[in-house]
């Protein structure tokens, strides 16, 4: 029985699609994943240029990458983690556990926020195209209860 090995001498396979890539290569990853994962990582490189300190699952509700793909890069040496003296945040809405400092709000709650913003602002639009008052102040005549 000839052993599998034999038969791709000097190759090696890619961590994540298992294709043979060269024994020489300096990744661990074949051409096409390589990219995939270093557009992963460029998008975690932004955030954490914008939200230094964010935490692993920080990233995974707010960018949707896995929390055990970031805490791969911990792993291989491309991230650092920090102590997070920030543990105990709460949603300012839901009073949900952020676990980060930098949102006040939960992304489930960002979420209802940022559609009530619209649905106020759409009202208000359409309250300010109605009649002919255009731009102008006028007075809003009020009735008194009796």
């Amino acid at each position: 029985m000839k052993n599998n090995k034999s038969t791709h001498v000097g190759m090696r396979v890619c961590k994540k699609c298992k294709t043979y890539i060269h024994e020489n290569s300096l990744y661990d990853y074949c051409n096409k994943c390589y990219g995939k994962v270093e557009e992963i990582f460029e998008k975690i490189r932004i955030y954490l240029k914008e939200y230094p300190g964010a935490t692993a699952y920080e990233m995974q509700e707010r960018l949707g990458i896995p929390a055990h793909v970031i805490n791969n890069f911990v792993k291989d040496g491309r991230l650092e983690e920090i102590p997070n003296e920030y543990l105990n945040v709460e949603c300012m809405r839901c009073k949900c556990l952020l676990l980060s400092a930098h949102h006040k709000y939960c992304p489930a709650c960002e979420v209802e926020i940022h559609k009530e913003l619209e649905n106020a602002k759409q009202y208000y639009m359409s309250k300010c195209n109605e009649g002919d008052a255009k731009g102008k102040m006028r007075f809003k005549i009020h009735e008194r209860n009796k």
